[in-house]
């Protein structure tokens, strides 16, 4: 074992003594050593006895940290003995919770199956949501590397993609999944603590005529930019007034266009926000539309997403209205279409009664308060077939010359 006092020169020019494997130098600081290896590898150790048997601990890579750091770590080291704990073991507890630490991706999988599963119904949007902004980013991480700057690219991303309402989303699951960690043991603190998202500015109630007429010529077909199935969903979202979501994601089952009574459309207690079955009429227009949409569903989903699954609301309905209309701030989202036929049914004289017939509310005070308000199935189609010769109208009466807005 040499003895020669180490210095930074030493420490940076010194070599193995030829034919060694391994080569111990002794500083001067009590038990600290510059290890040397055939490799060319070179680290800092510090020896130290415990009950007469003499223990060793890594301090780190000499090329990585400086002798002065080398000296400190030694001394908190020889401190720690002296109060008679053993500086080794707490540096291997230390490394094995690093082992244990989950990456991001790998805590993201039991968040989804421990908690986000069990308890909401939609957990599947929280999957997606993380699948699709959080991991592809940060998923390599370990769990507790993750830093609130981290987070802030994500939602930065998210916004700079033209999303209006998914950045407040994605933090909200991302909120919840580190909390769920800090609850689990597995960190101490959320890095999305002091982390919030400005909330976009609600939506107007309903839109204006110039703007009906836009959305329903840009959902013809013919916007190189608008996927035929985006279009014909947006469509019958305006032509039926039901919840974006519930458009976005019928199966194909759910459509009947050969019921006695005429065309139908079932939504399901799971897919409504109210957890209480839809009957939706379907008038001629918007028969045409699922008609037009079965030629080219999957089988599965009347809307289907280009990546598989159900159509989405933020990538393919409002993305498809951001094509439409454009990304000012004040455009029409998809819930306006809900807005604008509740309006527009008032407007030719129906009831708030058989309003929230048509949107299928199931409280009048929910209804009174927001919408307007709906009857039986055979009144409901009547009320939908008026705002489909109401919706025709203003889209004609738009589409003058006079009338037309650009774009």
């Amino acid at each position: 074992m040499g003895k020669t006092k180490l210095t930074a020169q030493a420490v940076d020019r010194r070599k193995i003594d030829q034919g060694k494997r391994q080569q111990d130098i002794k500083d001067q600081t009590p038990g600290l050593y510059l290890r040397l290896f055939a490799s060319g590898k070179k680290s800092f150790i510090y020896r130290y006895k415990i009950a007469g048997r003499v223990h060793v601990l890594t301090l780190g890579a000499a090329m990585g940290s400086s002798l002065a750091d080398a000296r400190r770590r030694a001394e908190d080291a020889a401190a720690k003995v002296k109060n008679g704990q053993d500086p080794g073991a707490e540096a291997q507890a230390q490394a094995a919770a690093r082992r244990r630490m989950p990456t991001v991706a790998e805590f993201a999988d039991e968040y989804i199956e421990r908690h986000a599963r069990p308890n909401k119904k939609t957990w599947p949007e929280d999957e997606r949501m993380l699948a699709r902004w959080v991991l592809p980013r940060i998923g390599r991480l370990k769990l507790d590397a993750v830093h609130r700057r981290d987070l802030v690219a994500i939602l930065d991303a998210c916004r700079d993609a033209g999303h209006v309402r998914m950045p407040g989303k994605v933090l909200a699951v991302t909120r919840r999944m580190f909390r769920f960690g800090v609850e689990r043991g597995v960190l101490e603190e959320s890095p999305v603590v002091y982390l919030t998202e400005r909330q976009p500015r609600p939506a107007r109630r309903a839109m204006t005529p110039p703007e009906i007429y836009r959305w329903w010529r840009g959902t013809d077909g013919t916007h190189p930019r608008v996927p035929k199935s985006v279009a014909l969903a947006l469509r019958l979202l305006l032509l039926s007034g039901q919840r974006p979501g519930e458009v976005a994601g019928i199966r194909v089952v759910e459509v009947d266009l050969d019921a006695a009574d005429g065309p139908v459309w079932w939504i399901p207690a799971e897919r409504r926000k109210s957890h209480v079955a839809h009957a939706v009429a379907l008038g001629p227009v918007a028969a045409a539309v699922v008609r037009e949409a079965l030629q080219q569903s999957d089988g599965v989903y009347l809307f289907p997403s280009s990546r598989g699954g159900p159509g989405r609301v933020d990538s393919g309905l409002n993305r498809g209205l951001q094509l439409i209309f454009g990304q000012a701030e004040n455009r029409p989202t998809p819930h306006a279409a809900r807005h604008t036929v509740a309006t527009e049914l008032e407007e030719i004289g129906l009831q708030e009664s058989d309003i929230a017939r048509v949107l299928g509310h199931q409280s009048t005070t929910v209804t009174g308060r927001v919408y307007v308000n709906r009857r039986s199935m055979t009144t409901q189609r009547v009320d939908l077939e008026a705002w489909e010769r109401r919706l025709l109208e203003l889209v004609a009466r738009a589409s003058e010359p006079s009338a037309v807005v650009g774009g």
